[in-house]
């Protein structure tokens, strides 16, 4: 056939179908007057919603009724509206039609409003939607009936009010354009595109939800700046918890049911501190019932640090029950937000490795490069070691660091697997403490805060071994311990030292209590050089003189003053001592004139000196000098505050009097018994080593 001839049938058969379709719907019209359509259609979908209907006008168009100002009330009028569309779009089938039989296929709303409103009926919870899209998906048949396969919603607002409280969270309004497909108790949501209330972000995708008692939504989404904040609100103080913030990118097979949340998600997340975690490929299961959170197989990247999250899970009080981290390279800085309540602002460094805690038991082999703890790294700080922990077990031996600026070597060793005990020896040659107090930060004067029970979590013992240890002018060498630290104790079994020319030898036990703080002292002190330790007193510089040895056994509560809150025994030797111009040999002297230049400088051979100590208050049992010609002895109450009360008996043979004239001698002669002269003194007042204060008992 010809062409002409092929286009000349065609338009033959075009214009018969156009005049058949004119024909038809000019049939229509007559048939179906606007007035007559519109009482069928308000009829028809109030019939099969059972609900009230009203429209406001009705036309025809290419896309089939229309339809202004639509309103599907709830039960009645006087009830809110469950949706009002300013436009809106039906098709139905049209032989059924002709039969009084109004299928409706296809409803578009245009600009419309669906209202979701909770309340209790018959003590169940339960919304208008939900009840119409039962009794809509029932397919009770009736003469006149709806088949609705197809609604199209387009600038849609969606309202969600007075939800129950496992969905409080999604209340709000949002805004919705979608193509819905209905498939008997499912709905198939196809272009769909939400923007969430209160600017919270936009969704879009594809998805089915099932309308039934156990509902549960599944598909495929992209989410663009989705705050995530209000999610949290499922848990307790989860935005204290969790840093995650802004989140976008895909969450793929999503399935959302009354008991969980999960899905594939890949994307960017702002975190609390405004830093970017890149995720790829991480499952996520949120459980409702347990709350708990899943997250697995997820490759993440924070600036620098990157990492494989092999799995991780936690509650939603913020425990971490399970997490195995591997192909780690982190910096601690950045990947702080991710720890939840754990606070590691004070640490900083870089790890790498491997990582996983699971039932309560570490496996790790990491690197630790730069690694510094507290502020500048003011605790500890180290270059790079390498850690290989199995089963909470582990042991480091010859770790180079810093401990409070002090070059030391470390050994770290656990002692069992519970990785709650653990061995920890310290050496170092040179500790100045002048240079760490120095470094440690002055706090502003702050109001006075009730003190913390202090409680070390873990138990640490081992040794510590310095060579030389400053403090003012004081320096103590060749310090060596043992020690234990649990709960608020701190335990020195053993320690020696070398201090003031002298070896000291004890144990020691401190409590950390913010009511009642106290460290108990037991040591042995010998051969110490009086004068070493005198130098560190200015009113007695270079005035005594002795190699002292001793014991004591004290307890010390350490709060200011700490010199008033001393208890307990000190027992104390001198050997070859010497008294030069002391205030005590002062006060003697103005009651022996004639022997002021004798007392003004005393060697003995023996002190020796037994005290309690009470605070303040010292009790003298016994305080005695002895050499071959002169005696000296004290005993008595002396109180730094308070008024003191002290015997003192002076005691000296004829030899040491010898040189003095006669005049002299005779004014002594009545203190003699036998070959040795005894003058009683007593010495009362706030300072007794006062001159005035020193008078002779007649």
């Amino acid at each position: 056939m010809k062409p002409a001839k092929v286009v000349k049938y065609s338009a033959i058969i075009l214009i018969l179908i156009i005049m058949l379709l004119a024909a038809f719907a000019a049939a229509f019209v007559y048939l179906f007057p606007k007035e007559t359509l519109k009482s069928i259609i308000v009829q028809t979908l109030g019939d099969s919603l059972n609900r009230p209907v009203t429209i406001g006008a009705i036309d025809y168009s290419i896309r089939g009724i229309q339809i202004t100002d639509l309103y599907i009330y709830d039960t009645d009028k006087e009830k809110p509206y469950i949706a009002h569309s300013k436009d809106a779009a039906i098709r139905f089938q049209l032989v059924p039609l002709l039969q009084k039989q109004f299928i409706i296929s296809y409803i578009s709303l245009n600009d419309a409003i669906i209202h979701i409103l909770y309340y209790t009926e018959n003590k169940i919870t339960t919304s208008n939607l939900e009840k119409l899209l039962k009794e809509l998906l029932s397919k009770e048949k009736s003469t006149i009936t709806t088949q609705i396969k197809l609604i199209s919603l387009n600038n849609t607002t969606v309202i969600l009010e007075n939800p129950p409280q496992n969905l409080k969270p999604l209340e709000g309004k949002y805004s919705i354009d979608t193509h819905v497909e209905l498939h008997d108790d499912i709905l198939e949501l196809k272009n769909l595109s939400i923007n969430l209330p209160q600017n919270r972000g936009k969704i879009s995708g594809d998805c089915f939800i099932t309308i039934t008692s156990n509902y549960k939504i599944q598909g495929d989404f992209t989410l663009r700046d989705c705050d995530l904040l209000w999610v949290y609100n499922w848990g307790k103080n989860l935005a204290n918890i969790l840093p995650y913030r802004v989140f976008s990118g895909t969450i793929d097979n999503l399935l959302i049911t009354k008991s969980a949340v999960q899905g594939t998600v890949t994307g960017s997340c702002k975190l609390s501190n405004n830093a970017m975690l890149f995720l790829s490929n991480a499952f996520t299961n949120v459980n409702l019932n347990k709350k708990t959170v899943t997250v697995a197989n997820a490759k993440g990247k924070i600036e620098n640090s990157t990492f494989v999250l092999n799995q991780l899970l936690f509650a939603f009080s913020g425990e971490i029950q399970n997490i195995k981290v591997s192909d780690a390279s982190i910096n601690t800085k950045e990947i702080a937000p991710l720890l939840g309540k754990i606070d590691i602002s004070d640490i900083a460094g870089e790890l790498k490795g491997n990582f996983e805690y699971k039932d309560n038991s570490i496996d790790a082999d990491v690197t630790l490069s730069n690694l510094s703890i507290g502020k500048k790294g003011s605790i500890l700080s180290l270059q790079e070691t390498n850690l290989l922990i199995k089963n909470n077990q582990f042991k480091k031996d010859g770790i180079q660091a810093t401990v409070y600026s002090v070059p030391c070597v470390l050994s770290v060793a656990t002692v069992d697997s519970s990785f709650e005990k653990f061995t920890v020896n310290i050496e170092a040659d040179e500790v100045d403490l002048n240079k760490i107090i120095s470094k440690q930060p002055q706090k502003p004067e702050q109001p006075e805060k009730t003190e913390k029970e202090i409680h070390i979590p873990y138990e640490l013992s081992g040794k510590c071994i310095i060579q030389k240890l400053y403090k003012d002018n004081l320096v103590i060498e060749k310090i060596n311990c043992t020690y234990t630290m649990s709960k608020n104790i701190i335990a020195l079994p053993t320690f020696s030292a070398k201090v003031f020319g002298g070896d000291i030898t004890g144990r020691s036990v401190i409590t950390l209590s913010p009511e009642n703080p106290q460290i108990t002292l037991v040591a042995k002190f010998s051969n110490a050089r009086l004068q070493n330790i005198s130098s560190y007193f200015q009113e007695y510089e270079n005035r005594l003189f002795g190699n002292v040895s001793g014991q004591l056994q004290v307890t010390i509560v350490p709060k200011d003053p700490v010199i008033d809150r001393i208890t307990g025994k000190v027992e104390v030797s001198v050997e070859n001592g010497k008294l030069a111009n002391t205030g005590l040999q002062n006060g003697l002297s103005i009651w022996l004139s004639d022997l002021k230049y004798k007392l003004s400088n005393l060697e003995f051979q023996k002190i020796y000196g037994n005290f309690n100590l009470s605070g303040p208050a010292i009790t003298i049992n016994s305080f005695i000098f002895n050499a071959p010609d002169i005696r000296l002895k004290l005993n008595g109450q002396y109180n730094r505050h308070e008024e003191s009360d002290v015997a003192i008996s002076l005691e000296f043979s004829s030899n040491f009097i010898q040189d003095l004239p006669n005049p002299a001698l005779l004014q002594l002669a009545k203190y003699k018994k036998g070959r040795w002269y005894i003058i009683p003194f007593r010495a009362q007042g706030k300072d007794i080593f006062e001159g005035k204060n020193i008078k002779q008992v007649q």
